[in-house]
């Protein structure tokens, strides 16, 4: 299930698929990643990873490493939407760049990125972290799902950080008052509400 949107994008950009596969020879024992490629490996000079978060980095250091034996030659980029980014995931990314040819991970805003690019910056990989702001389309869809739209239209799935956002826009305009007299809040002076 996992895959279709990967295959997708890789048929999107009219390029290549590999695919990693993690798999257990026995029940219990270490896991092995296994790489299932559509083209050679010496035709492989760049290499996208696609996973839903980077937490400490282990699975990432397991595909860069297969990877680096399957095309030794690649350079490697890694795309999560989540980048949790924690304990020593700093430290495992420098290995990655120093060792499996990883160029630089990227991450949305979806979390607070800042004492990831700090502790990328103690080991000298700031610019190492790229960090895409979904802020503008986390608000859009909060506020299509309060007023009873549709966030699966094909205009709000093809917003990018500098697209206007008409449904946005008009929402600036109502006026904060009409929502904080119904929790029982007052603007100048705001408190904490209970919800039943």
């Amino acid at each position: 299930g996992g895959m279709k949107s990967p295959r997708r994008m890789a048929d999107e950009l009219r390029t290549g698929f590999i695919m990693a596969d993690r798999f257990r020879p026995k029940a219990g024992g270490p896991g092995e990643i296994k790489i299932i490629a559509d083209s050679r490996h010496a035709a492989v000079d760049g290499v996208i990873i696609v996973d839903d978060m980077f937490d400490t980095c282990g699975s990432l250091a397991a595909v860069c490493e297969a990877l680096q034996a399957f095309a030794p030659q690649a350079k490697l980029f890694a795309v999560a939407t989540h980048g949790y980014l924690s304990g020593d995931a700093h430290v495992q990314v420098k290995k990655l760049v120093e060792t499996c040819g990883l160029e630089w991970l990227a991450v949305t805003n979806s979390i607070d990125q800042n004492g990831a690019l700090r502790r990328l910056s103690s080991v000298g990989l700031r610019d190492r972290l790229k960090v895409i702001d979904v802020s503008k389309l986390l608000a859009g869809a909060i506020v299509r799902i309060h007023l009873g739209e549709s966030v699966n239209l094909s205009h709000f799935r093809g917003l990018c950080p500098s697209s206007e956002d008409l449904v946005l826009a008009e929402a600036a305009l109502v006026p904060q008052q009409q929502y904080t007299h119904i929790m029982g809040l007052h603007e100048a002076t705001p408190r904490a509400v209970m919800w039943d």
